[in-house]
C-alpha cells in the first residue's frame, strides 16, 4: 500500500466517508483506497482499522464522532497505536497534538459566510494541517483563487452527490473529495 496520502489521492481523489459498519463490504471491495471513518464506538474502532488495513485502504479516523474515543493525547495515541494512517477533526488542539503524534492531519471546516471563512483561516493558520476539509463542497468555486491557495490541500465535502460535482470541485483546487455515496467511490476520473 502507499502510504503517502498525496500519492493515494492523485491516484483516484475520492474518499470514502464511511459512517458507522453498514458500508464496510462496499468499502472493501471499492476502488477509493482513503477513507474517513466516523461514528464507529471505541470497543469495533481498533478491528475496523485493522480489517481496512487488510485491504490495503489507507485510513483517517474521524475524532470528533467516535464515541468513547477521547481528543486527549491518550485518543490521540490509541488512533495511531491502532493502524490509522490520519486524524479528522475540527478542533484546532486536536490537530495539534495529532501532528505530535505523527499522524497526517485534516481539519474540518464550516464555511457559512464570510466572518466563518476568516474565522476557519485564523484557526488553520494557527493548527497547520496537512489536508482541510472544507464543507459544503459548492462553496470552493465561490472562494477567490487567492483564499484557496492560503488552504492546505482541500477536500471537498457535503453536497456532493454526482460526477459533474467532483469534477467541478477538483476544478476548484480541490485535491479531493469525500463522499458517503458508495456509487460515487467507484467513479474513474482521469485528470
Amino acid at each position: 500500500m502507499i502510504k503517502n496520502l498525496g500519492a493515494q489521492l492523485a491516484r483516484h481523489p475520492v474518499i470514502m466517508a464511511i459512517y458507522g459498519i453498514d458500508q464496510l463490504k462496499t468499502a472493501l471491495s471499492s476502488r477509493a483506497h482513503v477513507c474517513i471513518i466516523a461514528n464507529i464506538d471505541l470497543i469495533k474502532l481498533h478491528p475496523v482499522i485493522t480489517l481496512l488495513g487488510k485491504a490495503d485502504k489507507y485510513v483517517i479516523v474521524n475524532i470528533d464522532s467516535c464515541n468513547g474515543l477521547s481528543q486527549d493525547k491518550g485518543g490521540i495515541d490509541y488512533i495511531a497505536e491502532s493502524g490509522a494512517m490520519g486524524l479528522l477533526s475540527t478542533r484546532l488542539q486536536t490537530v495539534q497534538r495529532a501532528k505530535k503524534s505523527g499522524l497526517v492531519t485534516m481539519q474540518k471546516i464550516f464555511v457559512t459566510d464570510r466572518s466563518t471563512w476568516l474565522r476557519s483561516l485564523h484557526a488553520l493558520e494557527q493548527s497547520e494541517p496537512d489536508y482541510v476539509q472544507l464543507m459544503p463542497a459548492p462553496m470552493l468555486p465561490l472562494l477567490s483563487r487567492n483564499d484557496r491557495q492560503r488552504l492546505p490541500p482541500i477536500v471537498a465535502s457535503g453536497f456532493v452527490g454526482n460526477e459533474e460535482q467532483i469534477r467541478t470541485a477538483l476544478a476548484h483546487g480541490a485535491t479531493a473529495i469525500s463522499s458517503s455515496d458508495s456509487a460515487l467511490w467507484n467513479v474513474a476520473l482521469s485528470r
